[in-house]
């Protein structure tokens, strides 16, 4: 049978050097940019959202007459 061979190696040494992957990504950078549109559909959809909640309690209020 054979004998191994060991092979017998200093630790590796981190490297001080090493590649700076942070503008590394292919993809533009989305802008931050506030979108008027979608300010109003939210707006618009939070007073429906109101008016809907308002006319459910204004229901659930309602009692029929007294006779």
């Amino acid at each position: 049978m054979p004998k191994s061979i060991i092979n017998v190696r200093e630790p590796a040494v981190p490297n001080t050097e090493a590649a700076d992957f942070t503008n590394a990504s292919p993809f533009r950078r989305q802008r931050q940019e506030g979108d008027p549109v979608r300010n109003g559909i939210v707006i618009g959809l939070a007073i429906v959202l109101l008016v809907f909640l308002g006319s459910m309690i204004a229901v659930l209020m309602m009692h029929a007459p007294s006779l």
